[in-house]
């Protein structure tokens, strides 16, 4: 079983939660002890790996980057990003960070020497559409591809074999020197097939369980996830499905998405947010607030691996985007979200459940109940499961849900006492629970308003 089979991420964008300088020449700063603490705070609640990028030195929001073996100075340096790493480490979490592949800043080395030597630099070969017939904005006497209408990130030209050695050199380092345990790739369905197929053998043979995860815009993950690829993609169908199901009263498109993802990659878990650095604040998103513990129960027992985007945990947070760096997150200001505050707990509580229980990490989906206004689901393993139930009628309804597996016993693990100080893995007491009435195999429950419960089922 490798590690990411049962993973609950953490995403932090460090830029923006340290409140970074906008621009990044000549700024300096040291961060990692404020990460550490971050770092901590995820191991507590629930999750066991972090999700960390752009670290690396760039231009602005991180990812033009310019000098790929060194961290971004205004996080702090090499050194302090691998004692972070350890750190992570020994707590139990896996460290995640942002490879962007497809461009760079203007200030990357290859592209100043083409600047320099124009049709006579080495690496003119790096570069997407060259052309020196023409000029650019800046003046360089020639025009370049750019990523997304911005021309301070320049398109790489991934199909120069030069350039695949030079990226997996690149990541042999990371993994060498930093230890780090996987990458989410940036941009990938520009980049190249036999590219991914490359990095994933070099990456395979450097380091065992190392995971790739990619960024895709498109539908077709069957194409970029797979034995020789990726082992993971962004599930942004769902994520957006999901918000269209509690904002406008279509719990079946996200009935529909679930199913769709498990019929074309049957055997792949892909990962499963609600809100990034690249999309608003998840509170701000539903056009009901009281819909984010909804939208939270869907995001962690879908079939997939669950990631907590950095504030997303406190309900009343406003994590600013990258572009927008004036403001940060201190952990001091919400001490006291773990006791009163009800979406934090509820991440607490998931987070933990899917450490605990098998059927979160290995479960196979099985639909159960479905109506405009409610649905049900089973994550189903042997003799027990675990069945999601959401309602988003303004009042409780009373369900009658039908048990995948014969089963006698029944309990809403959302009822479950938090014990704080215990590992996650082992931290969830069921023994206060209320047991629950099974009658010819249905489940008999009533669902609060707007909400849902996580029921165990076991025979």
């Amino acid at each position: 079983m490798a590690w990411y089979d049962s993973a609950v991420f953490y995403h932090i964008h460090p830029l923006s939660l340290c409140g970074c300088e906008h621009e990044s020449r000549d700024a300096e700063g040291s961060h990692f002890d404020k990460l550490a603490e971050w770092a901590g705070h995820a191991k507590k609640m629930g999750c066991n790996a972090i999700y960390i990028g752009p670290v690396f030195q760039a231009e602005t929001q991180g990812y033009g980057i310019t000098d790929y073996y060194k961290i971004d100075s205004r996080l702090g340096t090499n050194e302090e990003f691998r004692q972070w790493v350890a750190l992570c480490h020994d707590m139990g979490m896996r460290v995640i960070v942002d490879a962007v592949f497809n461009h760079v800043g203007r200030s990357f080395f290859a592209f100043q020497h083409l600047r320099k030597h124009g049709k006579k630099s080495a690496y003119k070969e790096w570069f997407s559409n060259l052309n020196f017939s023409g000029d650019n904005a800046y003046g360089d006497g020639f025009r370049y591809e750019n990523w997304g209408g911005y021309m301070r990130l320049v398109k790489l030209n991934i199909l120069s074999p030069w350039l695949h050695d030079y990226h997996f050199d690149t990541v042999k380092y990371w993994i060498h020197e930093f230890d780090i345990d996987g990458l989410r790739i940036d941009a990938i369905d520009e980049l190249d097939y036999d590219f991914i197929k490359e990095l994933r053998k070099v990456t395979d043979s450097a380091k065992p369980d190392f995971w790739l995860m990619g960024e895709i815009d498109g539908q077709d993950y069957a194409k970029w996830v797979n034995d020789r690829m990726l082992h993971s993609a962004a599930n942004n169908l769902l994520q957006k499905g999901l918000i269209i199901a509690c904002n406008d009263n279509e719990l079946p498109v996200a009935a529909y998405l679930m199913r769709r993802v498990d019929e074309q990659c049957p055997y792949v878990k892909l990962y499963i947010f609600v809100d990034n650095r690249d999309v608003s604040h998840i509170y701000e998103k539903l056009n009901r607030p009281e819909h984010q513990y909804m939208i939270t129960l869907l995001q962690y027992t879908a079939y997939g691996i669950p990631s907590l985007y950095c504030g997303s945990e406190f309900s009343t947070s406003r994590m600013k985007t990258a572009d927008d760096m004036a403001g940060c997150l201190e952990l001091a200001d919400y001490k006291y979200s773990y006791i009163w505050d009800e979406i934090t707990c509820l991440h607490c509580l998931l987070g933990r459940a899917n450490q605990q229980f098998p059927e979160l990490s290995f479960g196979f989906y099985q639909q159960l109940l479905l109506t405009q206004q409610q649905f049900a689901f089973g994550r189903v393993l042997r003799k027990s499961a675990l069945i999601t139930a959401v309602n988003r009628e303004d009042e409780p309804v009373k369900l009658e849900i039908p048990l995948p597996i014969a089963a006698s016993h029944a309990v809403n693990v959302l009822d479950a006492r938090i014990e704080w100080e215990k590992e996650p893995a082992k931290s969830l007491d069921l023994s206060g629970c209320k047991e629950l009435e099974i009658r010819e195999n249905m489940l008999a429950v009533e669902i609060p308003a707007g909400r849902g419960c996580l029921f165990r089922v076991t025979v």
